[in-house]
C-alpha cells in the first residue's frame, strides 16, 4: 500500500483544484516558508479523520476552509481526497470478500459545519476511516506521520503517552479500541443488569403478595365451593330423608285407613244390632265425629302456621340481607357518581380550555387571511408600477433610437473626415503596428528578465552560510544583470520614441474641446446615460418583481401556515367533539347510574316494605296460632263432654257394649294413627317445599338439579356438618381476600418471567463480555510484549548506528500492568554517561526520535511516511546518517519528506515544488529526477555493523489466559471467570459497607464530640 494521489480543493492555501501524483521511493516537498508546504500534510492528516484543529495549526475546524485573499472571496467548501493503492490488501474491509487494489478516501467540510467521510465513494463515518488504518501504522495518530512537534511530543511527553507507537507496531491499536468498546458495552451492560435488577425487585414484591393474595384467594374459592358442596349434600341427604318419609308415611297411612274401615264396618254391624240406640247416640256420635274432624283440621291448620311461620322468618332473615346488601350498593352508587360528577367537571373544564384554543386559532386563521390579502394588494401594486416603468423604459428607447441616429451621422463624418487626413498626412497602421509590437515585446523581455534574476536573488538570500568567493561570484553576476536591464531600457525607449512618429499630427485637432470627437463624445454619454437610467428603471423592475416573489412566498408560508392552522382547528374541534362525546358518555353513565341508585331505592323501599309486611303477617301469624290453640282446647272439651254423655247414654246396652267398646277403642287407635300420619305427611311436603324454596333464595338454584347426586351420597350427614363446620372456620380465618388476585397474579406472573428472563440474557451477555474482554487483554499483552522487546533491540542498534557507537534504551515504567505502563527513553551518546532524553540537545533529541522510529519501521513498517522539517535541527553528519537511513528504508516504504536541507534533497527520486504565484494561494509544481533509489553502503554494510542482543525486560507480569469452562456432570456450566469476577463484587460490596459502616461511626463519634464540647 503507498500514496498514489491527493487531490486538494478549498483546503488552507489550496483555493484551486489541485492534483498532487506520489511516486514510489522518497519524494521531497520543496518551497519557500510560508508557501504551503506543511498545509499538504495537513491535508493528509484531515483526510485521516484528524479531528482536533490544534493538530492542523488551526483554531476550529472552519478553519481549515479557503478564508479568501484580497482578490479572491473565501470559500464555503473543503475537500480532500486520498487514493492508495493496496494490492497487497494491507486495508481490509469487514463487507468484502476480497480486498480492493485501489482504496479511495474522501472529507468533506462546510462551513455550516457538517462533515461528510467516503470510502471508494461510499459515505461512513469518521470511526469507520480510524478502524480501516488501524494496526497499519497509518492513521492521524500513528507513527506514518512524523513532524517537528511530534518529535518534539514523542520525546517530552509523558511515557504513558509514548504508548501508541508501540500499540501500533504490535497491532493491538484494534484489539485495544476493541477492548475500550468492550469495557464500554461492560459498563452499559452492568447499568442496565442494575435497572433491571430494580425492577425485578420491585416485581418481585408485587409477584410474592398477589402470589400470596391468590393462593389465598383460590383457597377461598375452594372452600366456597366445599361449603356450596357441602350444604348441598347436607340439603340432598335431608330431602332424601324427607322423601323416603313421605314414602314410608304414606304407605304406612293406606294400610291404617284400611284397618280403620273394616273396624267402622264391625263398629256398624254392631251399632246395626243395637236397634235399641237412640238418635241422641247417633247425633252425640255424629257430633264426636265431627269434632274429631274439626280437632285434625285445627291441628293440620296449626302445622301450617308453624311452617308460614318458619318460612316468613326465614324470608324476613333474606330480606334483611337484602336489605343490608341494597344499603352497601347504595353506596358504591353514589360513590360512582361523585367520581362521574368529578370527571364531568374536568371534562368541562378541558372543553372550555379547548373552546378558547379553538377561538384563538380562529382568530389567527383571520389574521392569516388579512396577511394573505395585504400580500395580494401589495403584488397588484408592485405590477402596476412595473406596467407603468416598462411604459416609461419605452419612452426612453424612443430617446435612444434619435441619439442612435445621430451617432450614426457624426460617425459617418469622422469616418469621411479622417480617411482625407490620413490620406494628407501619409499615416502607415502597418508602420504603427509594428512600432508597438516591438515596444511590448521589449517590455516583456525586461519583466521576465527581472523576474528570473529576482528568484535567483531570493533562494540565494535563502540559503545561508556562503562562502566570500560565492558572495564575490554573485556581485558580479548582479552587476552584469544591471547592465543588461540598463540596456534594455535605452532599448525601449528608442522603441517608443518610433512608435511616438507614427502617429499622426491631427489627432489632437480630432480631440479638442470643439473637435468632431468632443461631439461624438457627448453623444456617447447621453446614449450612456439614456443606458443608465434603462437600466435603473429595469433595476427597479426587477425589486419589484423580486419583492413579488418574496411576497409570494410568504402568501405560500402563510397558505402553509394557514392551511396548518385549519389543521389544527379541524383536529381541535375534533378534539372538542371528542371531549363532548365523552362529557355524553359520562353523563350518560351519571344517569345511568342516578337510575340504577334511584331503582336500588326503590329496590329496597320495596324490601323495606316486604319486611314490613312480613313483620305484620308474623304478628298476624301468631295471633291466628294463639286462635287455633283456644279453638283446640275448646274442642278437646267438647269432646271430652260429649264422650262422657255419650258414654252416659250407653251405659243401658249391655250386651254388645264391651265389645262395641273395644273396636271403638281400635277405631280411636287407628284414628289417631291415621290422624298422626296425616299430620306427619303435610309436614313432610313442607319440609320438602321448604328446603327446596330455602336452597332457591340461599343459592339462587333450584335443588332438583342435583337429584342424582341425592342418591349417590354416601357420607353421613353428621360428618358432612363436622366438614361444613371446619370449612367455614378456614374460610372466616382467611378474612379480607382479594376476588381478582389469581388474574393479577397471572398478570404479575408473566411480567416477572419476562423480567427474569431478560435479567439472564443480559446476565450470560455480561459473562461473555468478561471472557472475551480477558481473552482480549491477555492476547494484547503478549502481542505487545513481544513487539516492545524487538524496538527495544531494534532501537538501541539504530542509535548506535545513527550516533556510530553510544548505547539506547527502553524500559517500562509498570512491567506488571503492561497494558497502562508507560515507556521511558534513555539515550547514551557517545562519550556521555546515559541520562533522560530530557537532558540531550536538540539535534540529539531529534536523532534518538528517529531512531525511535526506524527502530518501530525493522518490525511493522509503515507503507508510507511523512516527513516534515525533521531535519531541521541536525547538522550535516547527523543529516547524512538520516538520508542513509532513508535510502535503506525506501526499498519497503515510500517517503514524503518536506525539507529546506539540499543534502536531504538530494536522496530523493522526485521533487514537488510548492509555491505562491498569486498571494495566498498554493500550487505544485511536479518534477521526476528519473534517478533510481541506490542504497549507502556505508549504512546497510553488516560487516562493518555488528548487532548487539538486549536483554528482554525483566519483572513483566502476563495476564494468564482465561481458563476454559468447565462441564459439569449435570449438564450446568461452571466458568472460573464469572465466579473470580463475583467474588470481586462480593468482596468490593462487603468492603464498601464496611468502609460505610465505619464513616457512620466515625460521624456519630464526632457528632458525639462536639455535643460534649457544647456542654
Amino acid at each position: 500500500m503507498f500514496l498514489k494521489s491527493l487531490d486538494i480543493f478549498g483546503f488552507k492555501s489550496f483555493a484551486d483544484k489541485t492534483h498532487v501524483e506520489f511516486a514510489d521511493g522518497i519524494t521531497a516537498l520543496l518551497g519557500p516558508n510560508g508557501c504551503g508546504k506543511s498545509n499538504v500534510v495537513d491535508a493528509v492528516k484531515w483526510v485521516l479523520a484528524e479531528n482536533k484543529a490544534k493538530n492542523l495549526r488551526a483554531d476550529t475546524m472552519e478553519s481549515v476552509i479557503f478564508n479568501g485573499t484580497e482578490t479572491r472571496p473565501p470559500l464555503n467548501i473543503a475537500e480532500v481526497t486520498l487514493t492508495l493503492a493496496n494490492e497487497n490488501g494491507l486495508l481490509k474491509f469487514d463487507d468484502a470478500q476480497v480486498a480492493p487494489s485501489e482504496v479511495t478516501l474522501k472529507r468533506r467540510l462546510y462551513r455550516s459545519g457538517e462533515n461528510e467521510y467516503y470510502i471508494n465513494n461510499k459515505q461512513v463515518g469518521a470511526t469507520a476511516v480510524r478502524r480501516l488504518f488501524m494496526d497499519t501504522g497509518v492513521g492521524k495518530a500513528a507513527y506514518s506521520v512524523m513532524e517537528q512537534g511530534k518529535i518534539d511530543q514523542i520525546l517530552s511527553s509523558k511515557p504513558e503517552d509514548r504508548r501508541y507507537l508501540f500499540e501500533e507496531a504490535a497491532g493491538i491499536s484494534r484489539s485495544k479500541a476493541e477492548v475500550a468498546e468492550a469495557e464500554r458495552e461492560l459498563e452499559r451492560t452492568r447499568q442496565n443488569l442494575a435497572q433491571i435488577e430494580v425492577a425485578l425487585a420491585e416485581n418481585k414484591r408485587s409477584y410474592e403478595t398477589l402470589k400470596v393474595q391468590s393462593e389465598k384467594t383460590i383457597k377461598y374459592r375452594e372452600l366456597k365451593e366445599a361449603i356450596f358442596n357441602f350444604e348441598l349434600d347436607i340439603q340432598l341427604l335431608k330431602l332424601k330423608d324427607f322423601v323416603q318419609n313421605q314414602a314410608r308415611q304414606t304407605q304406612a297411612k293406606e294400610e291404617i285407613a284400611e284397618k280403620r274401615n273394616a273396624v267402622q264396618a264391625e263398629i256398624d254391624e254392631i251399632l246395626n244390632t243395637l236397634t235399641e240406640n237412640s238418635d241422641k247416640i247417633k247425633e252425640l256420635q255424629a257430633k264426636m265425629g265431627e269434632l274429631q274432624m274439626e280437632l285434625v283440621r285445627i291441628q293440620t291448620e296449626k302445622t301450617n302456621k308453624l311452617d308460614q311461620q318458619k318460612l316468613l322468618n326465614e324470608q324476613e332473615r333474606t330480606i334483611r340481607e337484602k336489605i343490608g346488601t341494597l344499603q352497601l350498593k347504595a353506596r358504591s352508587i353514589q360513590e360512582r357518581i361523585d367520581e362521574l360528577n368529578e370527571e364531568i367537571s374536568d371534562q368541562d373544564a378541558d372543553l372550555h380550555s379547548k373552546t378558547k384554543q379553538i377561538e384563538e386559532v380562529k382568530e389567527n386563521i383571520e389574521s392569516f387571511v388579512k396577511n394573505i390579502e395585504n400580500s395580494q394588494n401589495q403584488i397588484n401594486e408592485n405590477e402596476q408600477k412595473v406596467s407603468e416603468s416598462e411604459e416609461e423604459i419605452k419612452n426612453l428607447l424612443s430617446e435612444r433610437e434619435s441619439f442612435q441616429k445621430e451617432l450614426e451621422a457624426i460617425t459617418e463624418d469622422i469616418v469621411t473626415e479622417l480617411d482625407a487626413k490620413l490620406k494628407d498626412s501619409g499615416f502607415s497602421s502597418a508602420a504603427s503596428k509594428k512600432a508597438k509590437e516591438d515596444l511590448d515585446s521589449l517590455v516583456g523581455k525586461l519583466k521576465v528578465y527581472a523576474e528570473g534574476r529576482r528568484n535567483i536573488f531570493t533562494d540565494f538570500a535563502s540559503l545561508k552560510g556562503h562562502s566570500n568567493e560565492e558572495n564575490e561570484n554573485f556581485a558580479k553576476d548582479a552587476i552584469k544583470a544591471l547592465d543588461e536591464v540598463a540596456n534594455l531600457v535605452v532599448q525601449i525607449e528608442g522603441a517608443l520614441q518610433v512608435y511616438s512618429q507614427t502617429m499622426p499630427a491631427f489627432i489632437d485637432e480630432f480631440l479638442s474641446p470643439e473637435g468632431i470627437i468632443t461631439k461624438k463624445r457627448t453623444i456617447d454619454q447621453n446614449i450612456q446615460e439614456n443606458v443608465q437610467k434603462v437600466a435603473t428603471i429595469r433595476e427597479r423592475i426587477d425589486g419589484f418583481k423580486a419583492e413579488n416573489i418574496l411576497l409570494i412566498g410568504k402568501i405560500g408560508e402563510y397558505k402553509d401556515t394557514l392551511s396548518q392552522l385549519r389543521i389544527s382547528e379541524a383536529q381541535m374541534q375534533q378534539q372538542i367533539f371528542n371531549a363532548k362525546q365523552t362529557a355524553d358518555l359520562l353523563k350518560r353513565n351519571l344517569v345511568s347510574e342516578q337510575n340504577a341508585l334511584r331503582q336500588n331505592e326503590q329496590d329496597l323501599y320495596l324490601e323495606q316494605k316486604n319486611q314490613e309486611d312480613m313483620e305484620e303477617r308474623l304478628s298476624d301469624i301468631t295471633e291466628a296460632l294463639g286462635e287455633i290453640e283456644k279453638r283446640g282446647r275448646e274442642c278437646a272439651e267438647t269432646m271430652g263432654n260429649l264422650d262422657e254423655e255419650i258414654k252416659r247414654c250407653n251405659t243401658s246396652v249391655s250386651g254388645k257394649k264391651n265389645a262395641l267398646d273395644k273396636k271403638r277403642e281400635e277405631q280411636q287407635k287407628y284414628q289417631s294413627q291415621y290422624e298422626d300420619l296425616t299430620l306427619k305427611l303435610v309436614t313432610s311436603e313442607n319440609d320438602i317445599r321448604n328446603i327446596k324454596q330455602n336452597f332457591i333464595e340461599t343459592h339462587s338454584r333450584d335443588l332438583m338439579e342435583f337429584e342424582e347426586r341425592m342418591y349417590k351420597i354416601n357420607t353421613p350427614s353428621a360428618v358432612l356438618r363436622e366438614k361444613l363446620s371446619d370449612s367455614r372456620k378456614a374460610l372466616a380465618d382467611l378474612g379480607s381476600v382479594n376476588l381478582m388476585a389469581p388474574e393479577e397474579f397471572g398478570e404479575q406472573k408473566e411480567r416477572y418471567e419476562k423480567l427474569q428472563a431478560s435479567f439472564d440474557d443480559i446476565n450470560k451477555s455480561l459473562e461473555n463480555l468478561l471472557r472475551v474482554s480477558e481473552e482480549i487483554k491477555s492476547k494484547s499483552t503478549e502481542m505487545f510484549i513481544s513487539t516492545y522487546n524487538k524496538i527495544k533491540k531494534n532501537f538501541h542498534n539504530m542509535f548506535r548506528r545513527l550516533f556510530n557507537g553510544g548505547r539506547g534504551e527502553l524500559r517500562l515504567t509498570d512491567p506488571q500492568n503492561v497494558l497502562a505502563s508507560g515507556i521511558d527513553i534513555y539515550a547514551e551518546p557517545p562519550g556521555k554517561k546515559l541520562q533522560n532524553i530530557a537532558l540531550l540537545s536538540g539535534g540529539e533529541k531529534t536523532m534518538t526520535a528517529v531512531a525511535l522510529l526506524f527502530a518501530t519501521y525493522q518490525v511493522r513498517p509503515s507503507p508510507f511516511c511523512l516527513l516534515d522539517e525533521i531535519d531541521a535541527a541536525l547538522d550535516d553528519p547527523n543529516v547524512n546518517s538520516l538520508v542513509n537511513a532513508l535510502r535503506s528504508f525506501a526499498k519497503v516504504s515510500q517517503y514524503i519528506v518536506i525539507t529546506h536541507n539540499k543534502k536531504t534533497v538530494a536522496c530523493a527520486s522526485t521533487l514537488l515544488g510548492v509555491t505562491m504565484q498569486e498571494s495566498g494561494v498554493s500550487k505544485v509544481v511536479t518534477m521526476s529526477l528519473d534517478k533510481p533509489i541506490t542504497s549507502d553502503d556505508s549504512f546497510d554494510n553488516t560487516d562493518k555493523f555488528i548487532e548487539e542482543d538486549v536483554p528482554e525486560e525483566e519483572g513483566i507480569v502476563l495476564p494468564p489466559r482465561p481458563e476454559p469452562r468447565i462441564h459439569n456432570p449435570d449438564g450446568t456450566i461452571t466458568d472460573p471467570v464469572i465466579e473470580k469476577y463475583n467474588e470481586e463484587q462480593k468482596e468490593a460490596a462487603k468492603k464498601a459497607k464496611a468502609e460505610a459502616k465505619a464513616a457512620k461511626e466515625a460521624a456519630e463519634e464526632a457528632d458525639s464530640s462536639d455535643s460534649e464540647r457544647k456542654e
